[in-house]
């Protein structure tokens, strides 16, 4: 049922409109009637899922259509079942969702009215349109949340679950559980005081009217995906950019440069090119400095140093996490990461994580541009899924399968309980 969470998001934007269907009844649960226009979007929606060519064989676009009004009906049978019970659900929880929802949709186009031109449809439908969905949404998790949030299953239960599905388990990638302190290469002074210099020229030329802003940007920004585009970034809310960036960039007027503003990035010249409501939309011109050698060979000697101290337990980790990191979330975590998938880190420090000595704090490794302090807690073998090593994992898919079945035979029987009518 998650489809419904995906629906929101994305049915606005599919090629046919529900107003361009030639719509009539496709089914009728209960007293609610379920349109063929409601089955076409669910349908387009499967379709972009799996990838399918416009031209695909009508047979799967048929199955698909038959499943998408089964997803319907289901729906609302739960619709149904919410009603009879007076199960509802808060109207604060349909607004923060619903923000959040028109918030990324102005993150997107700019403003609604813009992304309702791009819709073809008018500005106002759009937010009672995503309201109704997400109330829908709510409700139906609701419902299943209070059918089903009970369930567990027992030590038996997934042991049998295991026995059953053993083979079908993929094979798990090793795993490690590890703390990383991260630090950035350090520029030298001069290197920063340089770039410094070359921005305030930069700057002195944009306004004592030499060069544009955009065509400042096009030819010395290094951000690739701005630079082609003027340096624009288009609009943007708070908490897309990191802090001072930020900060910068919800202070301007329209139309001012910004002082020089550094991040982990390098340095950058900001411009306010338009406000609406709480988007701004910013163009910047980004110069990075290049790290040499002797950049790279200063900070490795200065974790060393931080390598020392935690050794001689005169700091930890997490207290130079708390210092040198700049990313929020490590930083949330204390540099403790937990248990997590090699395949998902980088290939170079692959080895050292499945070979250094448990609790062991490494020496500073080189990697994405940063060097590295690793300690590994502990590591889980890959391979064969096995009840020692993967009993989290295997308890978790065991719930999800009795959970997944006990809902097929609830809405089985309210779907025989229920007047239920599918047109041909």
């Amino acid at each position: 049922m998650r489809l419904f969470a995906l629906l929101l998001t994305t049915l606005l934007t599919l090629n046919v409109s529900a107003q361009q269907l030639i719509d009539g009844v496709a089914a009728i649960v209960g007293e609610k009637a379920i349109l063929f226009s409601e089955v076409d979007q669910v349908t387009q929606l499967f379709a972009m899922q799996a990838k399918l060519p416009a031209n695909s064989n009508p047979e799967v676009i048929q199955q698909l259509r038959v499943r998408a009004l089964d997803e319907l009906l289901n729906q609302q049978v739960l619709l149904e079942y919410a009603r009879q019970e007076t199960i509802e659900v808060e109207d604060r929880s349909v607004q923060m969702q619903l923000d959040q929802s028109l918030e990324n949709i102005e993150l997107q186009y700019g403003s609604l009215r813009k992304a309702a031109e791009a819709f073809g449809v008018d500005h106002y439908k759009i937010k009672s349109y995503y309201e109704d969905q997400i109330r829908t949404n709510l409700l139906v998790e609701q419902v299943k949340l209070e059918l089903f949030n009970g369930i567990k299953v027992s030590r038996r239960e997934v042991e049998d679950f295991y026995q059953t599905w053993q083979d079908s388990f993929p094979a798990k990638n090793p795993q490690v559980d590890f703390s990383i302190l991260s630090v950035s290469v350090e520029m030298g002074a001069d290197k920063m005081g340089n770039l410094n210099t070359q921005l305030l020229g930069i700057k002195a030329d944009i306004e004592s009217g030499k060069m544009s802003f955009e065509d400042a940007a096009t030819e010395y920004s290094k951000d690739p995906g701005s630079a082609a585009n003027g340096g624009s970034l288009g609009f943007v809310g708070r908490g897309v950019f990191v802090k001072p960036f930020e900060e910068a960039a919800f202070s301007l007027e329209v139309g001012e440069i910004s002082d020089i503003v550094e991040t982990q990035f390098g340095l950058h010249l900001l411009r306010l090119d338009e406000k609406q409501g709480d988007q701004v939309s910013i163009s910047h011109i980004l110069l990075m400095p290049v790290a040499d050698d002797n950049d790279r060979q200063l900070t490795s000697d200065k974790l060393i140093t931080i390598r020392d101290d935690i050794i001689a337990e005169e700091t930890t980790i997490a207290e130079q996490v708390e210092i040198y990191t700049e990313d929020e979330y490590m930083k949330s975590r204390k540099g403790r990461m937990g248990m997590t998938d090699v395949s998902l880190l980088p290939e170079d420090i692959h080895d050292l994580l499945l070979n250094i000595p448990l609790e062991n704090l490494s020496m500073p490794v080189y990697s994405s541009d940063q060097f590295h302090l690793i300690m590994v807690h502990r590591r889980i073998a890959g391979g064969k899924v096995n009840l020692t090593d993967h009993w989290t994992d295997v308890e978790t898919m065991s719930l999800e399968f009795k959970k997944r079945d006990r809902y097929q035979a609830w809405i089985d029987d309210q779907r025989d309980r229920m007047y239920i009518q599918i047109k041909q």
